[in-house]
């Protein structure tokens, strides 16, 4: 059996307890309905009333990995998911009316590599 690595925490993953406390500062502030900046679909506090009936997620306009620490908005956590880094956001449905394609919402540095001969 291959050895299994642990589960970091969203401490150890730079989302601890200031992160925390932003997304219930943002959670309380929601007007529910207000539209995803992601995909401009309603979002709700109650999960169930979310096209993906998830709870909604902190995020960061300045995207962590460019080194954004404020986490300044709400999004759906599919489209937290799909965000990702921030390298996609050319990609996101409120400007191109398209859903975000399964390849296209993966980490797509392999195809990057595969054409630059990395």
């Amino acid at each position: 059996m291959p050895p299994t690595t642990a589960r970091r925490t969203t401490t150890q993953r730079g989302l601890g307890w200031r992160h925390q406390q932003a997304v219930d500062t943002l959670k309380r502030q929601l007007v529910d309905g207000t539209p995803c900046w992601w995909c401009t679909r309603p979002m709700y506090r109650d999960a169930g009333r979310n096209f993906d009936e998830r709870q909604l997620q902190g995020d960061h306009s300045k995207s962590r990995a460019m080194g954004g620490v404020v986490t300044d908005r709400l999004l759906h956590a599919k489209c937290n998911g799909e965000r990702g880094d921030g390298s996609r956001d050319h990609l996101r449905p409120a400007l191109t009316g398209q859903p975000v394609e399964e390849g296209q919402a993966a980490d797509d540095r392999s195809a990057w590599c595969l054409l630059t001969g990395w």
